[in-house]
């Protein structure tokens, strides 16, 4: 039976509504969700703006609800036609991802350019990064730099993070590396994933600030650590900008990307004994892990290893799916010891033509390698 909250106004259903938020991770505790929806739907009946907003990123990124871009998007444009900031915002994403031409994504900016007036920080984040990859703007980096001061100034960690990356870079700006390891450090402590990835590579590279080892590692570890990595964001969790779906999306893929990378480092730290005692068997767990996640210099490593019996027992059948990934991501190096373990049918049936074939096209491309692994083939017999 339906909820009757006739009792109620509109704002008080809001307010009902956002007592269910979990203020550490901004989500909603699932024996919540059908509870919280109802609060929504009736504050929304009732012709809240603000309601229409929440329930059409609620309907847009399936919170609590089954997803339904339709009603996503006609809650999200009753709230934009009110000047509902987020909701402004979150209606030009579902624009631009439906776009099929550029004449369509230019449509899109009609609601980004409005929440940029308003001052949103993913807006302003959103414009940036559009000037920086040159995608229906001409690539402009002092554009980008432009907006992302005004972002930062409004309170997005990523564009600090993006700062970091335009000074390190000397893209619109003189490169600067104690500037940019300064705004990756804000970054970080702002809630930045890129900030903090790229903080640990500045530690360990010495770049802007004093190498150290300990410091990169630290960073590195924090961030494989995490295991809602996008939530974790004040722009999540405040009432104002509650799910901002633009900033949700760019969090999970810059996690996607960072995650096994951050193992990588650290994978390379134990193999080389960077500010830590030197562990192979440490080392191939994190380039597994890393690998886990489709990273192909990671997968080129773990299936070395895994073949040579580095840091593990020989173990040529992984160490083939890995080295597999490798070669078809482009590393050619992979190749080297797929051709071996085809030769000597190691991890894979024995195909001594298909072995050397890999050798071939290595030596071709000058690899010193493959030439001594072909001569000492061809010297057995």
């Amino acid at each position: 039976m339906a909820n009757n909250f006739s009792n109620k106004t509109a704002e008080e259903l809001m307010e009902l509504y956002f007592g269910t938020v979990d203020n550490e991770t901004g989500d909603i505790p699932e024996d919540k969700q059908e509870l919280a929806i109802d609060y929504l739907k009736a504050a929304a009946d009732m012709g809240l703006p603000e309601a229409w907003a929440e329930l059409g990123a609620c309907y847009f990124g399936g919170y609590g609800i089954q997803q339904d871009i339709e009603k996503a998007s006609e809650y999200l444009e009753k709230a934009a036609l009110r000047s509902i900031a987020n909701a402004q915002m979150n209606l030009y994403i579902i624009m631009f991802n439906k776009a099929v031409n550029d004449e369509e994504k230019k449509d899109a900016l009609y609601w980004l350019n409005q929440a940029v007036e308003n001052k949103v920080p993913s807006a302003l984040f959103e414009t940036g990064s559009l000037y920086y990859n040159g995608i229906i703007y001409n690539q402009d980096f002092k554009k980008a730099y432009e907006y992302y001061i005004q972002s930062a100034e409004v309170g997005c960690a990523e564009a600090l993070s993006m700062l970091g990356i335009l000074y390190q870079q000397g893209q619109g700006v003189d490169v600067d590396q104690k500037k940019a390891a300064k705004y990756f450090t804000e970054g970080a402590k702002a809630g930045s994933l890129t900030g903090l990835y790229n903080l640990g590579n500045s530690y360990m590279g010495g770049l802007g600030v004093e190498q150290n080892y300990s410091e990169a590692r630290a960073c590195f570890e924090k961030l494989t650590s995490l295991e809602e990595p996008f939530l974790l964001s004040t722009d999540i969790t405040d009432k104002k900008n509650r799910l901002d779906i633009c900033m949700i999306y760019y969090r999970i893929h810059m996690y996607d990307l960072a995650y096994p990378q951050a193992h990588h480092n650290l994978a390379i730290m134990y193999l080389q004994g960077l500010g830590t005692d030197a562990d192979e068997s440490d080392a191939l767990r994190h380039f597994m892990l890393a690998a886990e996640n489709n990273y192909a210099p990671a997968c080129l490593q773990a299936g070395k290893m895994l073949y040579l019996g580095e840091g593990h027992e020989a173990a040529p059948d992984r160490a083939f799916t890995y080295l597999n990934v490798a070669m078809e991501a482009g590393l050619d190096d992979a190749k080297l010891f797929l051709g071996l373990m085809y030769v000597y049918g190691e991890g894979v049936a024995e195909d001594r033509k298909k072995g050397i074939a890999y050798l071939d096209e290595l030596i071709k491309a000058g690899n010193v390698a493959a030439i001594k692994v072909k001569e000492q083939i061809m010297n057995e017999g």
